[in-house]
């Protein structure tokens, strides 16, 4: 994969135009993907199914021709793994029916087993099989912190009113329990690596629910622990890694730390300011508002360039979006960007 420019610029290399790959490029803006989608009541049982996932990540590939596929799968498989009882059903998001409500809960958990997940290492054998053999695959996993937070919650919030009140009333348990979803998460981003991928992103999607104190230390602490361990690891320690914070209450430059090779920005983030503080130092994927995506070609085409504009001399930029592309989108908005991208570069 020498050739790869989404390699290229994790090794903070310049492109002449920019590598681009989508948060959620496999979902329900598709319709190759409703088409599949359809025929399972529960997401999870979709997620299950190796051959359809890899399916579904060669969808977008196909469609759009991407400078990177992502593995089809979900954050909440190690939470599903420690027996909370996870389900998606059609039209709601995730639900527990076994959440984390006392520390007793966390003292009796199940011990997680990385071979409960083969499901997913599968998956990554098969999608490495179906991509063109020169495209770069990206593991992931959810940072110790969000699957904690829908652990507790028991589902999705708008406020996750339940998980403030165990992280104030609770805080020692909380931490016993991010250290054993670190060393699963660990564990898991292992053994994706020994299937095949070739990148990893950590996504902290409900950093923003802490304070910057408390996002030290309840969130970086733990993923800091991951990436420490991928990286002493022989097996993993080539790998590159990408962290995502979701409006994080904290200094992006801040978040910078020894084990990362990537920061993936919010839609909010300033790129141009962030840029200037990070050059030569990390790579940065982002960060177009999803929401442009609903705007006239025009606009999107506007918005795009500026991006491409701001940093076509950054070494090491990935062009993608603040966040994940949302169902309502159309797919031939997402041709107009992509054309933009590399057409006007």
């Amino acid at each position: 994969m020498k050739n790869s420019k989404f390699l290229r610029a994790l090794n903070l290399k310049t492109n002449t135009i920019p590598p681009v790959w989508f948060m959620r490029q496999a979902g329900r803006y598709l319709p190759e993907y409703q088409k599949v989608r359809k025929n399972y009541s529960n997401f999870l049982d979709m997620c299950k199914e190796p051959k359809t996932c890899a399916e579904l990540a060669l969808q977008p590939i196909e469609r759009f021709n991407l400078d990177a596929s992502i593995l089809f799968s979900d954050i909440l498989t190690i939470p599903d793994a420690l027996n909370l009882g996870l389900a998606f059903h059609e039209g709601e998001g995730p639900k527990f029916s076994n959440p984390i409500s006392s520390t007793d809960d966390i003292n009796n958990l199940y011990a997680f087993d990385v071979n409960s997940l083969d499901y997913v290492f599968r998956a990554v054998e098969e999608t490495k099989n179906l991509i063109p053999a020169n495209l770069p695959l990206i593991g992931f996993c959810g940072s110790p912190w969000t699957l904690a937070a829908y652990s507790i919650e028991g589902g999705g919030s708008k406020d996750f009113k339940k998980t403030k009140t165990f992280m104030a009333e609770n805080p020692n348990a909380l931490h016993d329990f991010l250290e054993i979803l670190s060393d699963a998460c660990y564990q898991y981003l292992k053994q994706q690596v020994l299937s095949g991928v070739n990148a990893l992103q950590i996504f902290d999607s409900w950093a923003d629910l802490l304070s910057e104190n408390e996002l030290e230390l309840f969130s970086l602490r733990y993923t800091k622990k991951i990436t420490q361990k991928l990286k002493d690891d022989p097996i993993t320690n080539h790998i590159p890694i990408i962290l995502f914070e979701k409006n994080p209450n904290k200094d992006i430059t801040d978040l910078i730390f020894k084990d990362l090779s990537c920061i993936s920005l919010y839609w909010t983030s300033d790129i141009r300011i962030l840029s200037e503080s990070l050059k030569n130092e990390v790579a940065i994927q982002g960060n177009l508002d999803p929401k442009v995506l609903s705007e006239s070609d025009e606009i999107i085409q506007k918005e795009v360039q500026k991006i491409c504009s701001l940093m076509k001399d950054y070494p090491g930029f990935i062009f993608n979006l603040g966040h994940g592309i949302t169902p309502e989108i159309k797919p031939a908005k997402v041709e107009v960007m992509i054309k933009a991208i590399r057409e006007d570069t």
